[in-house]
Formats: C-alpha cells, sequence, structure tokens
C-alpha cells in the first residue's frame, strides 16, 4: 500500500478493550495530512452538562482535548485487518438527548495487516522504497542493446521500397531481487540495500510453454501491446545486538522507524533535496510480508516524476554505507551534536522564503557542526600555545579552512572579509538588528551570506564523509539546487570585492 496515493477503508472500528463495541466509519488515508477517521456514532462518553429541551448540545475543544489518546483497530466487511496507531478525537457531536451521532479522529499512523498495539515487539525487518534511492546504487540492471539475427528477417535494418525497416535486437536485462547490494551497521541496526528488475514469471506451465512468459509480462492495451519493464531499489533496517556475533531481534515498528533517521540524512545529503518515502513494508515475526504503515514523512513521495542525473552529488560508489554511518556516527556522538547535524540536514536543498529565519539556521548549522560535530568546543590554543575563547569568525575561517584547495578555487572567498560580513549578518538577525549608525546591511544581502555560510558548512559535512573533491565539484557546477546556491556566493563575492 503506498503511502502517497489517496485511500478510503469502509469497515468496522473498535477498541482493542472493547472488541465487541464495533462502530461503522470509513478510515480516510491523505498523504500530506494522514489519516481521519469519520465513525457513525463512536467510543466516548464525555460528561455533558445537563440539556433543556430543543436545544442543541456544542461539545468545546477542552472536552474533546481530553480524550486520551487512543489505538483504533478496524476491519472491513472481507476481513482485511487494520492498527491506527495514536489516534486523537478532533471532534463529535451528539443530539438533544446526549446520544452520541458522529466522532471524528486523527493519527499520523496507521499499520495494514493486522490488528496490533503500538507498544508490541512484533517486527523482525522494515523495508523502505525511497525516491531516488536506485540512483544513489545503479547496479546496472538494463544493458545496451545489440542488434541479431532472427528467423524471418532476411535483410535487418535495410529500408525496402514500401517503407518496411525491420531491425531485431535484444535487450539484455539481469532480472529478478539482489539482496545486499550495499550493506551497513550501526551499534543497534543493520542496513541493506536491495535491487530489483522485472523478470518472466517462472512456473512448470512457463517452462513447459515459453510463449506464457512474454503473455505473463505484456500488457494488452486497445492501441496494442507494452512491455513495462522496471528497476527498483529499496533499504530494509534490522535490529542487532551490539556483540560479536550480531544475532537479529524482535522490536516494536517505532523501533525501527527511528533507524531509518540515517537513511534519510544520506539521501538528504546525496540529493541535496527531500527525498520522501513513497512505501514502508513490515515483516512480522511469522514472516508475512504483506504488511504495510502508513506514515506521514513531511514530504509527500513523487516516484513517478522525471529523474535529473544531475540531482546526485554523490553515489554509494564514492561514499560506502558501511563508511557513511560510521561517519555519521561519529559526527553525531557528542553530546548535543544532534541538533546543529539536524538542521543541517533540514537546510539542504531548502530555500526559505522567510528570510530571517533562514539566516538564523545557516548560522546555527555552521557554528553548531564546527562546535559539537567536529568537536571543537569553546576554546582553542593559538599560534604561542595560549588557551582563546572561539568566536563564530574564527569558526567560519576554520570551516572555509577545511575545504580541499579545488573547492576553494570555486567557491573564492576572500575569508577574511567574508567571515567578518558573516558576523554581521548573524548579529544583525540574533540580537533584533544593528544598534550601530550605518553598521547593518540589506536583508537580501545577508539573506545571500547566509546561503554562502551554509553552503560551506554543506561542502565541509561532504567533505569529512568522504566524497571525493572531483565529485563535490561538479555538484557545484551542474547540481539545480547547488548552482543555485553558487550564484548567491556570487553575489558575495561581488558584495566583498565592492
Amino acid at each position: 500500500m503506498n503511502i502517497y496515493e489517496h485511500h478510503e477503508v469502509l469497515g468496522w472500528f473498535f477498541l482493542p478493550e472493547k472488541p465487541d463495541n464495533r462502530v461503522p466509519g470509513v478510515l480516510k488515508w491523505d498523504p500530506a495530512k494522514g489519516s481521519s477517521i469519520e465513525l457513525i456514532g463512536g467510543f466516548s462518553s464525555l460528561a455533558i452538562p445537563p440539556l433543556e429541551p430543543g436545544v442543541v448540545h456544542a461539545t468545546t475543544d477542552e472536552m474533546v482535548a481530553g480524550v486520551p489518546v487512543q489505538t483504533i483497530y478496524l476491519e472491513t466487511e472481507a476481513g482485511k485487518k487494520y492498527s491506527i496507531w495514536d489516534a486523537w478525537m478532533s471532534s463529535c457531536s451528539r443530539n438533544t438527548r446526549g446520544k452520541l451521532l458522529k466522532e471524528q479522529w486523527l493519527s499520523g499512523l496507521v499499520y495494514v495487516g493486522d490488528h496490533v498495539l503500538p507498544e508490541e515487539k512484533t517486527f523482525t525487518k522494515a523495508t523502505f522504497y525511497i525516491d531516488e534511492l536506485y540512483y544513489l546504487v545503479n547496479d546496472g540492471r538494463i544493458l545496451p542493446p545489440e542488434w541479431c539475427q532472427m528467423k524471418g528477417i532476411d535483410r535487418p535494418g535495410e529500408k525496402l521500397e514500401n517503407g518496411t525497416c525491420l531491425t531485431p535486437y535484444i535487450l539484455p536485462i539481469i532480472g529478478g531481487f539482489l539482496a545486499g547490494k550495499f550493506e551497513g551497521d550501526t551499534e543497534d541496526a543493520h542496513y541493506s540495500i536491495n535491487t530489483f528488475a522485472t523478470r518472466p514469471w517462472s512456473s512448470e506451465a512457463t517452462e513447459k510453454y515459453p510463449s506464457l512468459k512474454l503473455n505473463f509480462m505484456l500488457k494488452h492495451q486497445r492501441h496494442g501491446l507494452v512491455l513495462p519493464i522496471s528497476v527498483d531499489a529499496s533499504i530494509s533496517i534490522t535490529l542487532r545486538k551490539n556483540t560479536e556475533e550480531p544475532e537479529d531481534l524482535v522490536g516494536t515498528a517505532s523501533n525501527l522507524m527511528d533507524r531509518f533517521m540515517p537513511i534519510h540524512d544520506l539521501m538528504r545529503l546525496a540529493t541535496f533535496q527531500p527525498c520522501s518515502v513513497s512505501r514502508v513494508q513490515l515483516q512480522s515475526q511469522n514472516n508475512c510480508d504483506d504488511t504495510y504503515l502508513l506514515k506521514k514523512f513531511g514530504e509527500v513521495a513523487q516516484p513517478y516524476e522525471s529523474h535529473d542525473h544531475d540531482n546526485m552529488v554523490f553515489t554509494l560508489n564514492n561514499v560506502s554505507l558501511e563508511n557513511f554511518l560510521e561517519k555519521r556516527e561519529y559526527l553525531t556522538s557528542t553530546d548535543g551534536a544532534i541538533s546543529p547535524w539536524s538542521i543541517l540536514i533540514g537546510l539542504c536543498g531548502y530555500f526559505s522564503n522567510y528570510a530571517e529565519e533562514y539566516i538564523s539556521q545557516s548560522f546555527a548549522a555552521a557554528e553548531g557542526f564546527h562546535t559539537l560535530c567536529l568537536g571543537k568546543g569553546e576554546n582553542y590554543t593559538d599560534a604561542s600555545g595560549q588557551s582563546k575563547n572561539y568566536c563564530l569568525n574564527k569558526r567560519l575561517k576554520e570551516l572555509y579552512a577545511l575545504l580541499p584547495q579545488k573547492i576553494q578555487d570555486k567557491v573564492k572567498f576572500d575569508i577574511d572579509e567574508w567571515a567578518k560580513r558573516a558576523v554581521k549578518a548573524r548579529n544583525h538577525a540574533a540580537h533584533g538588528g544593528s544598534t550601530r549608525p550605518g553598521a547593518s546591511t540589506s536583508l537580501s544581502d545577508r539573506y545571500d551570506i547566509a546561503v554562502s555560510v551554509f553552503l560551506v558548512t554543506y561542502l565541509v559535512a561532504l567533505n569529512e564523509l568522504g566524497v571525493p573533491a572531483e565529485k563535490i565539484c561538479g555538484a557545484l557546477l551542474n547540481h539545480p539546487k547547488i548552482s543555485l546556491a553558487m550564484s548567491y556566493c556570487d553575489k558575495v563575492r561581488s558584495m566583498l570585492e565592492s
């Protein structure tokens, strides 16, 4: 069941502790808003004041807010089971006699396939299908066409007088499922990126009658035949013990979802844009794969939008999954380091319409990344051996100096003047404006500087992860959003020169 699609399910709803009290209703899934449950009747027993005859009772928001968060089960007429987790009541209505007419509940988590409480340790694996993930792997399943000889075609490639031109060819495809194309571990989870390509159905009948293989693959449409061939990628996550001989564990859905964050970060860094999840498949202890999780991920997946090859900053051929997970764990291991790291990830490919917000966040990412992720702390030792307090100016210069020379040659900042202007822009945002006459710059100038500061921080992060300088330089030139950030840097360069 795809997260990015709208779904509507009719059935009977009930609470786990009261399975005999079933209420008819409809579950609606909106990928941007989550789920809404509309019940004819309901579960609640709100205390309402005495009503006068003919008076319509209005349930207040305070009364609705007092209803506890619930898990609600749904079962369709066909027997399909759903578990709506962390559901809260948004509204309800009663008639003048106090009889419950309808309720509406909202939730951002729906488990499809069984009745399970969120705290139950039921699941052994979660598999995520993510926009752009295949291009991070790109395992070359579809190979270049090859011209061939075929029975019945006497003059291949030759155009005849009546316009006939037949050119037989073979399209080599490596079909089937490949597990563990790339793998990696953290202290408590194992990650495996898998790929799948279209392949003919194989059975005793297809082996006896080979034409059935093709027939099962074809789509018979009114305009003619279509042979769809697709290649896809997914990433599977399993829990493991931190021992020399890892053992797969059974956990809750929440345990597995929490381990998705490193992959979210990888995708955002590798593409410099949001890459949302189109489907989450959960495997339970009984090895049933036909269970899914509908969850809001912020951005709605767009798996059928076209892909631009320039959108990839790097691939797992440049930085292995194992090394990425290890380096990310190192950069976020210090107390508090996850906060600036998360700000950095969130700003990848994001250009806010709220200038002061973006300015503040860009400098928070830069200062926090240098202080906590790179472990520079509050003090440094100068050339004479004395301990001094870090200031933002010093931190920005050190960040810029961490860039390989090839990348510095692309950015081309006067580092002293850039750091000085950046400090003024940060102070303006942090302190509510400048109190000195003539000391402030325009909002657009401060925004340009903030983009340049974030871009430098992002490039330092890529360098720390081991992305080759050549790949980074290529992205500065060709990636749509990174090249846009470079255009802001051009404005900053002109500002510094003037």
